[in-house]
């Protein structure tokens, strides 16, 4: 444990000394449900993310992100031999994902805009009774406005798949959502 924390420690101080730049990213969006395989019902919500990581020339962007999103709905079951099948359960819970995000501008959009696309992957650890946990996933397309000086502006519009396991009523959902967020780029 003594020499894998030692490499690790030795990794952080040697990358930003090899590292021409870094970037931070503060977004924050809206989730709307698409599909619940199994289930009746989707979940809405919100997303709050931050990202820090090394910008590589404006060619590339790869961070470690941490957020909080927040998925709320009702829902039934549709599978057969499941107990109540005509009634509805409520979804209120929160999820604290911890990702590493990729982005990619490919063309150029306007004066100061450059298009591009985004993935990122991770897993949401349950932290307090009011979060679930579970792996999450996110690609899609976003819109990176370069203003004058090192802080631009981004939107993003992303399919996300979320794993959910709620373990107070024993479901593990595969929720589907799209998400679209606005966030402040700095660099």
């Amino acid at each position: 444990m003594k020499r894998l924390l030692l490499v690790f420690l030795s990794a952080a101080f040697y990358m930003p000394l090899q590292a021409q730049s870094f970037y931070t990213l503060i977004q924050g969006g809206g989730n709307l449900g698409l599909a619940n395989p199994g289930y009746q019902g989707a979940f809405n919500g919100y997303s709050l993310h931050f990202i820090f990581g090394k910008n590589f020339d404006d060619k590339a962007y790869v961070g470690l992100g941490l957020g909080n999103e927040r998925l709320k709905g009702s829902y039934r079951t549709t599978k057969a031999g499941e107990y109540d099948l005509d009634k509805r359960f409520n979804y209120d819970q929160n999820l604290f994902p911890i990702f590493v995000d990729g982005r990619v501008p490919f063309a150029p959009l306007g004066d100061n805009g450059r298009l591009g696309v985004l993935a990122n992957g991770g897993y949401a650890p349950k932290i307090s009774p009011q979060y679930d946990r579970g792996f999450v996933f996110k690609s899609g397309v976003f819109y990176l406005h370069e203003a004058p000086g090192k802080t631009d502006w981004t939107v993003s519009a992303s399919y996300g798949y979320q794993q959910l396991n709620k373990n107070i009523i024993g479901n593990d959902f595969r929720h589907q959502h799209l998400n679209i967020s606005v966030g402040l780029m700095l660099k």
